[in-house]
């Protein structure tokens, strides 16, 4: 914890394996304790995906003649796995709680016919999470399968946000990375699904190559920073088939968020070269996987009922407009729409997060000078225009199919971008912007916890039109593993954790809780932040205001905020 609590500076030395190591902690308990807190199958398209893992591991990597009849690929799996699909009793409906399902049996291992949708999707995914397969079964193999994804997940979360405290002035990009961790996010994490990973991985690169182009003229304090873009690439190269467009889309964000030059710089610079190369056979492997998967025998046949209906006379400009149309629309799905498309977040948690998203794409109006938020713009423009032209690509066969955790990845490279165009002003570390601060982060806290506790609900009791949270108490109707009330209880205390380590890492060691004995001042405690007129967040020189004396603060200039210091090249 000690290297989230310095002030770390730009002349400081690295020391990312703490940071790292205790990040990955973190996220590695809010994503099991949504993989525990779910059902099994519970998450979006989970059956599909645990019965393509447990294919891999066992040998059936390829798409063969004869296994594909136009719903899926028939797979040879145990039969525990075989009958997932069976767990879908409560899905679209959340006045059902998930006492429905029938037990999921450890001595049911005979080899049966399962059939899955993902069958032309990469394996690297499913050959890691398959692998509790081989040696347990029951729920027990399901809930370990979760738990080894939500560790990929967590290592690439940890190794993004580690990269992004080697910044200049790093607090706004960490800070406003943390708020676009979502409880979506969070919980697609807790299953098995590699759209999760894809998150996880584009937030790592964007995050590790914005970090090497910010220290461009030595990339040798960076090298952590270096192996994160190059491993995120491999991962995104044989994700999913559209893994790679989120991945060219962080990189086009990240040279557009700096100068030129800095790009020429760092590519012909001898340690990401060496990166690079060692990306490249990963990413051709990916490609290959692709051309395979895209001239062997069908397997997906026709859309499921009731999310897709095709169009195949429309023309393509209308799908075009109409997602257009929706673009905010999915921000609800952004926030959280838990379970099978079936249970949104609490309206309050909607509230907090829909206000904070809208101020971050307002912030760069009113922040000059515009051009440099340039990768914002970039960002923001691909966020309205690359899913509408990836559904247009699908509209006429599968019809209107897209969901917001498709975009995701976009959506937390952009919001990262907000960050970046930031890191011009100083930090507020004021009395007054310190006590704003803790409010905030208790209010995000508690509304993590809620939505966690209300799709607990959900699955315990039901969400009915009257009010039933007593019933959690009185008569649950399901329990998840270790009880739901435990579960809960340890999500507020990983949650307040998180949060503390945040708040002291943005605000020079002071206590996120506020203590008032005798009804007296607050208690601070840890030493308080760096004068701000001598020196930034980061421990560089602050600029001096044109026209005041050094040291004297920041003035309002006509015409907006003003960054404080002009481009650092």
């Amino acid at each position: 914890m000690t290297i989230l609590t310095k002030n770390t500076g730009r002349r400081s030395l690295p020391r990312p394996l703490p940071t790292f190591a205790l990040l990955t902690a973190i996220f590695s308990l809010l994503f099991g304790l949504w993989s525990l807190a779910t059902p099994l199958m519970g998450a979006p398209d989970e059956p599909a995906h645990t019965i393509k893992a447990a294919a891999v591991v066992r040998g059936q990597v390829l798409v063969e003649e004869g296994t594909s009849f136009g719903h899926g690929v028939h797979v040879r799996v145990p039969n525990y796995i075989a009958s997932l699909h069976a767990q879908s009793c409560y899905k679209f409906n959340r006045t059902q709680a998930a006492d429905c399902t029938a037990p999921i049996y450890s001595d049911d291992t005979f080899t049966n016919i399962g059939v899955t949708s993902a069958g032309s999707y990469n394996p690297m995914y499913y050959w890691v999470v398959g692998l509790p397969t081989l040696f347990m079964s029951g729920a027990p193999a399901l809930y370990a399968m979760r738990l080894v994804s939500a560790l990929l997940c967590a290592v690439f979360f940890a190794a993004g946000f580690t990269a992004l405290t080697e910044l200049r002035r790093p607090k706004f990009p960490v800070l406003i990375a943390a708020l676009s961790v979502t409880p979506m996010v969070l919980f697609l994490g807790g299953g098995i699904n590699p759209n999760s990973l894809e998150i996880a991985a584009t937030m790592a690169a964007f995050a590790g190559f914005v970090v090497v182009l910010d220290n461009w003229r030595n990339t040798k304090r960076v090298i952590p920073a270096l192996a994160t873009v190059a491993a995120a690439t491999v991962v995104l190269a044989n994700a999913r088939q559209i893994s790679l467009i989120w991945l060219l889309c962080a990189l086009v964000v990240g040279v557009c968020s700096f100068r030129f030059r800095r790009t020429i710089a760092v590519f012909s610079d001898k340690r990401v070269l060496i990166a690079a190369g060692l990306a490249v056979p990963g990413a051709v492997l990916g490609l290959v996987w692709m051309y395979l998967a895209s001239n062997g025998p069908a397997n997906v046949g026709v859309a499921p009922e009731g999310i897709a209906s095709p169009h195949p006379d429309a023309p393509l400009y209308r799908g075009f407009i109409i997602m257009l149309d929706r673009t905010y629309d999915f921000f609800p799905q952004y926030i959280g729409t838990m379970g099978w498309l079936d249970t949104p977040a609490p309206e309050l948690v909607q509230l907090v997060w829909g206000g904070l998203m809208v101020a971050a794409l307002i912030v760069p109006f009113c922040v000059r000078p515009l051009r440099h938020w340039t990768g914002y713009w970039v960002a923001l423009a691909m966020l309205y225009l690359v899913p509408a032209l990836l559904q247009t690509a699908l509209w006429r066969g599968m019809g209107f199919i897209w969901q917001g955790r498709y975009t995701l990845p976009l959506v937390m490279v952009l919001f990262i971008s907000v960050g970046l165009g930031l890191r011009k002003l100083r930090f507020p570390a004021s009395p007054a912007a310190v006590r704003v601060s803790r409010v905030v982060f208790w209010v995000m806290v508690f509304c993590h916890t809620l939505t966690f506790v209300y799709v607990l609900r959900r699955y315990v009791v039901g969400i009915s039109e009257i009010a039933n949270w007593q019933t959690l108490f009185s008569s649950p109707h399901w329990q998840p593993p270790l009880g739901w009330f435990v579960l809960s209880v340890a999500y507020l205390l990983v949650t307040a954790a998180g949060g503390l380590i945040l708040f002291r890492y943005l605000h020079g060691g002071q206590q996120l809780p506020v203590w008032r004995p005798g009804g007296k001042s607050p208690v601070r405690t840890g030493k308080p932040s760096p004068p701000l007129p001598s020196t930034g967040p980061s421990g560089l020189p602050s600029a001096p205001v044109p026209g005041s004396p050094v040291g004297a603060g920041t003035r309002m200039p006509p015409g907006g905020i003003r960054a404080e210091t002009g481009p650092t090249d």
